[in-house]
């Protein structure tokens, strides 16, 4: 579920349903699905891979 995102900022977060950590993801993931900002509380897919030493998001994917 995306607890937190920000068009302006670039990045937004993934609060995952079985892991603690949220997950950050980067509007670039966004617009490679075509969107470019996604709100609070959507229920969002996903792959983790590493980012400059960090978990992030991609391979998203909406679910309605």
């Amino acid at each position: 579920t995306v607890k937190w995102s920000n068009a302006e900022k670039g990045y937004g977060f993934i609060a995952p349903e079985t892991a603690d950590k949220d997950v950050f993801f980067h509007v670039t993931q966004l617009e490679k699905i075509g969107m470019k900002t996604v709100d609070q509380g959507v229920h969002i897919g996903y792959t983790t891979y590493k980012d400059r030493g960090r978990t992030a998001a991609g391979d998203l994917k909406i679910f309605a």
